[in-house]
């Protein structure tokens, strides 16, 4: 009955109640299986990993062959970056439960950890096939595909994840990552902003749309996608060097120099503010302050393909090569 209870305060969105329930249930009798799989799963999804590997561990411990504890447990593993035993566990889940669609999943996600590829592309087709309406399986099955680099099938799986659920920010921002990974911007941006639909505040989407702006040449719309982002979230300083790039490119250095100071002073591990004010610092005759932002670049990037040539830059300004 305590079982029962939870999940009706599970399904109303009442987590406290329903774990207090479950603690007191298998308090009461600590062989109930299925309380230590509800149990399991609560914890897994408050992401407290340890506590639910236990819950699920006790679950198989006292029915071995209990194919949905079997599958979370494997999963909790995985996610505990065990993918030895996740893949054990998994494998024994998909054969004693083979239409388990969640347990083939997994089984696919542990062994692309693997670097099967081969092996994973299979297990997460048998998901889709046998649960077809999963937007999850179609994502990862997308995600196992562009790994083996069958990218039309991967954008072909994403789009399956997204008509299933036009709000899935994942699956559009996977789109548009792929695509202007390989250099195809055009294409990536519309997905890019139905990411940003689904999810306004999200600021990685932004900036990935702005970047593909930028190496389209539209560097006044990227602008604006820029400043919207710090506008909207001062904390994602990663905008501030690339708000500084389409300024440089779209108004001038003159504009674009007390942006690329300030992404030096706010996002100080990005090497490239410092290596674009090394060189204006330098068309500017301030000798001193051009080889401190090269140095502090080769500080950043120490193996850095321009390394000689930002070295002999700091000789010729003046400065002694490597010195600190």
């Amino acid at each position: 009955a305590e079982v029962g209870l939870a999940r009706i305060a599970l399904s109303r969105g009442d987590t406290a109640g329903a774990r207090a329930r479950l603690e007191r249930a298998l308090a009461a009798d600590p062989r109930n299986v299925e309380g230590h799989v509800a149990y399991g799963t609560l914890l897994w999804n408050a992401r407290e990993l340890p506590a639910a590997e236990k819950a699920f561990q006790a679950a198989v411990n006292l029915v071995p062959l209990h194919a949905l504890a079997l599958c979370r447990l494997g999963a909790v593993k995985l996610e505990r970056e065990d993918a030895d035993g996740a893949v054990q566990r998994l494998v024994s889940a998909s054969n004693e439960d083979p239409k388990l669609a969640e347990a083939r999943r997994w089984l696919g996600r542990a062994l692309l950890a693997k670097n099967e590829t081969s092996g994973a592309i299979t297990q997460l087709r048998k998901a889709v096939e046998l649960e077809r309406g999963n937007r999850e399986n179609h994502l990862h099955l997308g995600v196992a595909l562009e790994r083996s680099g069958a990218l039309p099938e991967a954008v072909e799986a994403y789009r399956a994840a997204a008509a299933i659920d036009p709000k899935y920010v994942e699956a559009w921002e996977r789109i548009g990552s792929l695509y202007a990974a390989n250099g195809r911007c055009e294409d990536a941006m519309p997905a890019y902003e139905r990411g940003i639909a689904a999810a306004p505040r999200l600021a990685r989407l932004k900036l990935a749309l702005g970047d593909c702006k930028a190496k389209l040449g539209k560097n006044d719309e990227a602008v604006r996608i820029f400043k919207d982002v710090m506008k909207s979230d001062p904390s994602a300083v990663q905008a501030l060097y690339r708000l500084a790039r389409a300024l440089h490119e779209s108004e001038g250095a003159r504009i674009a120099l007390p942006v690329y100071e300030r992404a030096a002073r706010e996002d100080p591990k990005n090497p490239m503010p410092h290596y674009y004010l090394g060189y204006l610092y330098k068309e500017r005759n301030q000798k001193q302050r051009a080889v401190q932002e090269f140095r502090r670049y080769l500080e950043l990037r120490p193996d850095a393909e321009e390394k000689k040539d930002i070295e002999n830059e700091i000789e010729d300004l003046g400065g002694a090569r490597g010195k600190r």
